[in-house]
């Protein structure tokens, strides 16, 4: 297989990210979404670092991981793998669950992240080839079918309540904090000493309470700062080398190095798709 990808803001759902893949040697440094991840694997086998465990996804899986977990992923065999994926808004899918009075309204949990459910994967599969290449009239009947589908997802595979396992300890006080000082200042650049000064932790300690807690380490979560920024000014005309700079990475090459690694494209090619 070749490698390739395209990833694109299709207008459903206000400007839902779709990502359409091909890898044999990239890997996905370990990051985090926002949204949920829901994918499909169309051919190959694709592995996934996710919750402590390495899981495998053959041809014909749906992948599932939720908002905010940290996790890596990679070709797990040789001729690679390719993949289909939506990152559908947290909010999106919990309003999934609102359909009574009395029915639970917490974020659905997925307590496996491959998921064999061929009929679903097919119906989703076919909801991408309307996504790869939509028609004018047909945004309503897509965004119908897609909740639909989302809707079968949480029914047949998340668990609630007391069945949900614990992954992380409770926040430290002072993680909120961290996150806070690092979402203010994420152009800048910090040293574990500067963090640990200004919070009163050690260098040790504060990384190991914020990784439990927010599920990366405190230069991962900066990173995911810095895409998530990036994503929105590329919409713009900045030059990259300037962006990249105002991002807070060293150089454009640092950018693309690390944007591509956390997106599976380069800036330039996200920007490219953000119109299609």
């Amino acid at each position: 297989m070749r490698e390739e990808a395209k990833a694109w803001r299709s207008p459903l759902f206000t400007n839902l990210e779709v990502l359409h893949a091909t890898y044999r040697t990239h890997a996905f440094a370990r990051h985090v979404h926002e949204d949920f991840c829901v994918g499909i694997i169309v051919d190959g086998v694709e592995a996934v670092n996710y919750r402590g465990a390495t899981h495998t996804a053959p041809k014909g899986s749906i992948v599932v991981l939720q908002p905010g977990e940290g996790h890596s992923n990679w070709a797990a065999v040789e001729a690679g793998w390719s993949f289909h994926v939506i990152y559908p808004a947290a909010s999106l899918v919990q309003g999934l669950l609102v359909e009574e009075a009395d029915q639970q309204t917490g974020l659905p949990f997925f307590a496996e992240p491959v998921i064999c459910d061929r009929p679903l994967f097919r119906q989703l599969a076919l909801a991408h080839a309307r996504l790869a290449a939509p028609a004018a009239e047909d945004r309503l009947s897509l965004e119908t079918h897609l909740l639909t589908l989302l809707r079968t997802l949480v029914r047949r595979h998340a668990v609630h309540g007391s069945k949900r396992p614990q992954r992380y300890q409770p926040d430290h006080p002072m993680v909120q904090s961290i996150k806070h000082h690092l979402e203010a200042h994420y152009d800048q650049h910090f040293t574990l000493n500067d963090l640990s000064q200004r919070f009163g932790l050690s260098p040790y300690y504060l990384t190991r309470v914020f990784r439990d807690a927010v599920g990366l380490p405190p230069h991962g979560y900066l990173t995911h700062l810095r895409i998530a920024q990036a994503k929105q000014q590329l919409r713009q005309e900045t030059a990259l080398t300037q962006l990249a700079l105002e991002l807070g990475f060293v150089d454009q090459s640092h950018f693309t190095k690390t944007f591509k690694a956390w997106v599976g494209v380069t800036p330039g090619q996200y920007r490219r798709q953000l119109t299609r």
